[in-house]
């Protein structure tokens, strides 16, 4: 057999077995996602030029609001 396979068959005996670790991966799954979203709005959020002027910045493009 190929090892993934036998990894995800790992898996599931792993959760069944101790169904309290699911709760631990779908929580840090939010939690990874949720910190994605801080830091790309903080990289991507609101930015304003010396001259007042509104725009966000994506490389050497400026897109005017």
């Amino acid at each position: 057999m190929k090892l993934f396979p036998l990894i995800l068959i790992g898996f599931g005996a792993i959760i069944i077995a101790f169904p309290e670790f699911l709760s631990f991966l779908i929580g840090g799954f939010f939690i990874f996602i949720g910190m994605n979203m801080l830091f790309l709005s903080a990289a991507f959020g609101k930015k304003r030029s010396q001259d007042g002027e509104s725009y966000v910045k994506f490389w050497n493009y400026k897109i005017f609001r």
